[in-house]
């Protein structure tokens, strides 16, 4: 478990499928990420599968809940190491009632502190849709800068990353 200031980052469980629920039915939460709209609820469940499992890495996704009662779950964040290739790509949703509080960054910078002060890996990849404002902004306060390393085949991804020793946690 990863304490900040406002938050509590917990491993995602099979438990968890509540929250990733409501963010992946969501049409605001999910029009940056592929398809751009909600997913169905069985391609929700398999998803959360995946992020359980990628805890065996010793990293993975964290539930993001709030500190001052950590029975309310806004969304989750963390690091995973890419199926296809060998690089790990930080991904980061919070739930529109909690959004431009500044809980993603905090959330993500805590996430990338636990990878990098573990030693867990040596640098991390940022992907967001060249729309999404508010992510690309989100990525360069976390250090990131953008790079031509493609991880995702898309025209209209921006990829940044930020190698270990450049991290600054916040």
């Amino acid at each position: 478990m990863i304490t900040t200031e406002r938050l509590l980052l917990t491993p995602a469980t099979e438990a968890d499928i509540d929250i990733y629920q409501k963010l992946f039915t969501c049409p605001d939460t999910t029009r940056y990420l592929p398809g751009g709209k909600p997913f169905s609820v069985t391609y929700i469940v398999q998803y959360l599968s995946t992020k359980v499992a990628h805890w065996e890495k010793g990293f993975g996704m964290f539930i993001v809940s709030l500190r001052s009662d950590p029975t309310v779950k806004i969304g989750y964040a963390g690091v995973e190491m890419l199926a296809d290739v060998n690089l790990c790509d930080i991904r980061y949703a919070i739930a529109a009632e909690h959004q431009g509080q500044g809980y993603a960054f905090e959330a993500a910078n805590a996430a990338l502190n636990f990878v990098f002060s573990n030693q867990l890996v040596d640098e991390v990849y940022g992907v967001a849709v060249s729309e999404n404002h508010a992510s690309l902004r989100l990525l360069r306060k976390l250090g990131m800068q953008e790079t031509d390393t493609k991880l995702y085949d898309a025209d209209n991804l921006v990829t940044l990353s930020v190698p270990h020793g450049s991290f600054t946690p916040h």
